[in-house]
């Protein structure tokens, strides 16, 4: 199941001391009874009382960051998708040094720049644009992070930016700030489509940190929205350390990848590392 292949690769290549939270959307494929028999020591696994999906992805990751808060003392998230995977080692201590040389970073990623161009945010602040209108306004059904948005531009925010969801960082202190300012508590009808990046980048501003780059080119990540960034033999050669996506879209086919799913060859070099 990708969800443990996922985790495996953290367990393989984060040989440092970490803590491992896993929010189930209520899963119905066997995903979260493979989770709990395969369940290590320092795994915590919650699920949500009923699906949220993706439109409610928000609430999702505040229940994983609330329990990072109360259940760890851990001082660096790294945030993933079930889709992303780690595919080297020495991707924690690095981002350990980025957070110390940036202590005004409290969310970074793949922000300024994609790995083959530059990020466009227009899409994301056309929605917020459409959420604040004055019919939403009139009609009672604004957005519940309308108060947050104008904490954020105040401290320079601009509308729609945002460090990309696939995989990121969030410090422990950006988290601290935005339980603060009520950011991780969000009501169930919070009248929103927003992305979840484009919401927790918002939050961490709002809560007095900056965002940041730690991605492609000279960064650990590379990641791309739907599939992988390049085929995953270049990917093993190159300097990254951290992938998205890697179960479908561009070079994620058996014939771009030699007759292997990419999920195959990056198993079998950990399995060949061992």
């Amino acid at each position: 199941m990708s969800a443990l292949d996922t985790l495996a690769s953290v367990d393989y290549y984060c040989t440092e001391p970490h803590d491992v939270v896993v929010v189930d959307d209520l899963t119905a494929d066997g995903t979260y009874e493979a989770m709990l028999r395969e369940r290590q020591p320092h795994w915590r696994i919650l699920r949500n009382p009923h699906s949220m999906g993706r439109r409610r992805l928000v609430h999702t990751l505040c229940s994983a960051y609330r329990s990072v808060l109360s259940d760890t003392e851990c001082g660096l998230v790294l945030r993933l998708d079930q889709d992303a995977l780690i595919i080297k080692p020495g991707v924690l201590p690095e981002a350990v040094s980025y957070a110390k040389r940036n202590q005004a970073v409290g969310m970074f990623g793949v922000y300024t720049q994609d790995y083959d161009r530059p990020r466009s945010f227009k899409c994301h602040q056309k929605i917020i644009e459409r959420e604040l209108s004055w019919v939403r306004k009139i009609t009672g059904f604004q957005p519940s992070w309308t108060n947050l948005l104008r904490l954020a531009e105040r401290r320079g925010y601009n509308r729609g930016d945002n460090v990309f969801g696939g995989a990121y960082f969030l410090t422990r202190d950006a988290l601290i700030g935005m339980e603060r300012i009520g950011a991780l508590d969000v009501p169930y009808r919070w009248n929103s489509s927003l992305m979840e990046d484009v919401y927790f980048s918002m939050a961490v501003v709002a809560a007095g940190f900056e965002l940041g780059h730690f991605a492609a080119p000279e960064g650990p990540l590379c990641l791309e929205w739907e599939g992988l960034p390049y085929p995953a033999g270049e990917l093993i050669k190159s300097t990254y350390k951290v992938v998205h996506s890697v179960d479908k879209g561009k070079n994620t086919d058996r014939e771009t990848n030699g007759g292997k799913t990419p999920r195959e060859i990056f198993a079998n070099l950990r399995s060949t590392a061992a």
